[in-house]
């Protein structure tokens, strides 16, 4: 904050100096009071609300926009305080939903493109988001890979993370996975360390941690956690001081579980609403945050009690003391809602300027130009069929395969495999087909197995959008169709390819690090809906493949993945051997 922004803001409030706009006839919602106060002005210099107070009724000077709120309730702009926008949708594109729906800041992490591209990477992430009114917030990813011992991806030395979380546009640490950090993870510890001497966040990622273990998990400085899934996990950590996220897009949906919260005589200061990511679909049909304050409210949320969980709550959290309400110093990013009840939005104002009006755009919106460089980060060589098979000898043929057991979650099972020719032989049949993740920079790095629960019976998928190292996932009952998809994944620079029968049948280029495509909203969103019905021609089973094939090889859920290292014990956190003995 500079000085004369402070002089220039009193000189207005003091009638020195003409303001930039004035809002009349709106009903300001308070969120300090849980009031909606009618009978104000909110007047706007250089993008800062400098007083929302009694009306005047004067003529307003010539030079002074007038902006007549015909009635509509003035709300503070929405903050997403955790989502995932370093995959799937460039930057620029997800920017007009976001404010279609009300949002005018997100804070998001950064893990895939930082395992996928490096420091580089993340730079260029970025600047990629901005110029653009949306505020684009983020947090640095502790992470990358999640476990070096078991998989491979770039990593980011302690030296360029302390970078990034000196960057004010950096909010604290991000998701950090508690049986790494509580078990005395050094890389973890030095950041955490580091994040809490900068006065900084560590939003947190406690699936699983209860009573004892969760008491240690909050030790280690973590400040947040957005993978509640139960009313008696979101009172356990408000108890020890814990702000809780509860999560309702497209990788989980709590709030039916969650929202009995309201019901409970808790201060509700701690609580907020994520989306933890909208995929292009329900950001193209559905809407963005607003959806999700409107299904709180019709889960019996007031809706001032909702907006406040994506307004001020996560402003207070993120110490973002300009935004999250209409008041004197904060920012001018402002919601016009017709009816607080629906959240029907009819403009909003971002830093001072109407952005969005009557289901339209009111700027223009420039796509980056992403470094060639950054849209080539696929440099495996090729493979041919044999890279898929597995050898063995006839009497070694008892092996751990990975079990889907639902959208993201695997589990082991042994399995007592066929042996021809010298390899071991998939089963059809019983759903048992081979499974491999490749480095995506050095194809010698090769983890293989056999994959249960997918159904896909003729064909092949392949694609780098995985979580988190980006590498290369492989899924097939054909060696051949293995090989067509991976060769063409290499081709087209990373996205998801599927083969059936030697030939592509589906391709979705993403070259931006490999996890970002450079297509409109309305193609990606079709991309992803062609993507089920080809995956179900392949013979797929999967309820949600767009989900699961990202998930499949991540380390952080339980409990049997596959890496580039081989496959992974998540429990015990150690690589175990394919053969059992």
């Amino acid at each position: 904050m500079q000085k004369q922004v402070l002089k220039t803001l009193l000189n207005t409030a003091k009638g020195k100096e003409l303001p930039d706009a004035v809002i009349r006839n709106g009903r300001l919602l308070n969120v300090f009071t849980n009031s909606i106060d009618e009978g104000l002005d909110v007047i706007v210099k250089d993008g800062w609300i400098v007083s929302a107070g009694e009306s005047g009724n004067s003529r307003i000077p010539g030079g002074v926009r007038e902006i007549d709120a015909d009635g509509a309730c003035l709300c503070p702009g929405f903050i997403d305080a955790h989502t995932h926008l370093d995959s799937i949708i460039p930057f620029y594109e997800f920017v007009p939903y976001a404010l279609r729906g009300g949002t005018t800041a997100i804070v998001t992490e950064c893990s895939c493109v930082a395992c996928a591209c490096g420091a580089a990477g993340v730079k260029t992430f970025i600047e990629s988001t901005k110029g653009y009114p949306l505020r684009c917030y983020f947090t640095a990813p502790p992470l990358t890979p999640p476990f070096p011992k078991m998989e491979s991806s770039y990593q980011l030395t302690l030296k360029e993370f302390n970078n990034l979380l000196k960057r004010e546009d950096f909010l604290g640490i991000g998701e950090a996975y508690w049986t790494s950090i509580v078990e005395g993870d050094d890389r973890t510890l030095k950041q955490a360390a580091h994040a809490i001497s900068m006065h900084k966040n560590l939003d947190g990622h406690a699936a699983g941690a209860r009573g004892k273990r969760l008491v240690e998990y909050v030790l280690t400085g973590i400040t947040s956690c957005h993978e509640s899934v139960s009313i008696d996990e979101v009172i356990e950590k408000l108890k020890l001081g814990l702000y809780v996220m509860i999560r309702e897009g497209w990788v989980r949906r709590e709030l039916p579980e969650l929202s009995k919260i309201k019901d409970i005589d808790v201060d509700k200061r701690r609580v907020m609403l994520v989306s933890d990511m909208f995929d292009a679909v329900m950001l193209y049909e559905e809407g963005y945050l607003d959806t999700i304050v409107r299904k709180a409210i019709e889960y019996g949320f007031s809706p001032i009690e909702a907006i406040k969980m994506v307004t001020i709550n996560p402003a207070d959290y993120y110490g973002l003391r300009h935004l999250g309400a209409i008041a004197p110093l904060r920012r001018a990013d402002i919601i016009f809602l017709k009816d607080i009840k629906k959240i029907s939005i009819e403009k909003v104002m971002v830093n001072g300027n109407i952005v969005y009006s009557n289901d339209n755009m009111t700027t223009d919106i420039k796509p980056y130009m992403y470094p060639g460089a950054l849209q080539r980060t696929v440099s495996a060589e090729k493979l041919n069929e044999n890279d898929f098979r597995i050898k063995a000898h006839p009497k070694d043929n008892t092996i751990r395969i990975i079990e889907v057991t639902n959208q993201t979650i695997t589990k082991e099972r042994q399995y007592n495999a066929a042996v021809k020719d010298g390899f071991l032989e998939k089963d059809i049949e019983h759903d048992i087909i081979p499974v491999a993740v490749i480095n995506k920079r050095n194809n010698r790095k090769l983890g293989k197995s056999f994959i249960k629960g997918t159904g896909i019976k003729n064909g092949s998928v392949a694609t780098t959008l995985i979580w988190d190292t980006t590498n290369i996932l492989s899924i097939g009952s054909d060696e051949e169709d293995m090989t067509t998809a991976v060769n063409r994944l290499i081709d087209i620079q990373g996205g998801i390819v599927i083969a059936r029968e030697g030939k592509v049948i589906y391709e979705f280029p993403m070259p931006v690090f490999g996890t970002i495509p450079i297509a409109g909203m309305k193609e990606i969103r079709d991309k992803t809906l062609e993507l089920e019905e080809k995956m179900k021609e392949i013979g797929s089973l999967l309820e949600r493949p767009f989900l699961t094939i990202q998930t499949i090889p991540f380390t952080g859920l339980p409990f049997l993945r596959i890496t580039d290292k081989g496959l992974a014990d998540i429990k015990n956190k150690r690589l175990v051997p394919l053969f059992i003995a």
